[in-house]
Order: C-alpha cells, then sequence, then structure tokens
C-alpha cells in the first residue's frame, strides 16, 4: 500500500519545522529521488553555499562525508570542505555563508538511507556558547558562530548510513550507496 500524502496536508503537517525549504525531487511522488529521506533545503539562485564533508576517510565508513565532498569539488559553484572535524575556526567562514550543507557519516543502525536534518537558525536565547575544544557538533558550532559573528547561515545535514569505522579506506555497502545518491542529491540541489 502506497503511503501518499497530499501537498497540502504534507504542507499543513510540517509548517512550522519546514519553513524555507522545499522537498526534494521525486522520481513517482512517493520517495525522494536517490533515497534521501527528509527535506532538503531550497538553495536560491546566487545563495553562498558551504558544504563541508565530514570524516577520516582511514576509518572505514567515517570517511562517507570526505568522499562526497571530494567528488563534488568543481562539479558545484558551492565552497567544497572535506574536514576531519568541525573546529572552532570554521566559525568564521561559515557566518559568510548563506547556506550551509554539512555530510557526515552517521553510526545510527536504523538509518538505511542518507537523511536530511535541519538546524534552527541562530542562537536560542540564554543558549550557552559551546566549550572550546578540538571539535564541535553542528549545533555547537551554529551557537559558536551566532555568538561571535551575530548571525549563522541556514543549515543541515545530510546525514549518510554508516556500519563499519575500522580502519582502512573501504565503506560498506550503505555507506557506499549513500555517498552515491548523496552525490546525485547535491548535484541536483546546486542546479536548481
Amino acid at each position: 500500500m502506497s503511503r501518499r500524502i497530499d501537498a497540502a496536508d504534507a504542507r499543513a503537517s510540517a509548517a512550522s519545522d519546514t519553513a524555507g525549504v522545499t522537498p526534494s525531487p521525486t522520481e513517482d511522488g512517493d520517495r525522494p529521488r536517490g533515497a534521501i529521506d527528509g527535506t532538503a533545503p531550497s538553495v536560491a539562485p546566487g545563495a553562498r553555499v558551504l558544504l563541508y564533508g565530514i570524516g577520516n576517510d582511514l576509518r572505514g565508513d567515517d570517511g562517507a562525508g570526505v568522499r562526497v565532498a571530494h567528488a563534488l569539488e568543481g562539479r558545484v559553484a558551492w565552497r567544497v570542505r572535506a574536514v576531519h572535524g568541525l573546529t572552532p575556526e570554521l566559525a568564521d567562514e561559515l557566518a559568510d555563508a548563506d547556506i550551509a550543507l554539512f555530510v557526515d557519516a552517521d553510526a545510527d543502525l536504523t538509518l538505511e538511507r542518507p537523511t536530511w536534518r535541519r538546524h534552527p537558525s541562530g542562537s536560542p536565547a540564554g543558549s550557552a556558547v559551546p566549550l572550546m575544544g578540538h571539535a564541535l557538533d553542528v549545533p555547537g558550532l551554529l551557537r559558536l558562530t551566532a555568538w561571535l559573528f551575530d548571525r549563522t547561515p541556514a543549515a543541515a545535514t545530510l546525514s549518510l548510513p554508516a556500519r563499519s569505522f575500522d580502519l582502512g579506506e573501504t565503506l560498506s555497502a550503505p555507506a557506499e550507496a549513500g555517498v552515491a545518491a548523496a552525490i546525485h542529491a547535491l548535484t541536483r540541489l546546486a542546479r536548481g
């Protein structure tokens, strides 16, 4: 049985959480093209987009985000960076972006397909500035950016399924499929 939601119901149920985003393109109306779950952010023409592919390409599936970043370099008109982790010094370039996209492996074993996760803009009142450590998570980096520069870009993470973090450059089948789907989806998103 197909689980279809008409457009009016989908907009009504997601209005508060998806303001400013548009659904990913679909092949048949049921599943996003390239098997991506969630709602992709919309990218306006001329928007300054910064994409971080996060991970260690010598730790199996942890390198999935880095592989996506390397594959997109020169293929999209965005600033694309492969990083091992999110560090405080990234706040400077993050503050200059209109949209920040993070691509990272996710060890959640229930994650079967790449999944978009949106991050709230700005720094919520009373939120603490993250402690300065070697690495931050995405919300921590966004809070730091808001605290330092009084602005943050719209932000979303594309989480990729990961199963193995063993030493080596080989990806598991779910991570390999996730990388291919992410490259396809992000290339389409960049083209508008």
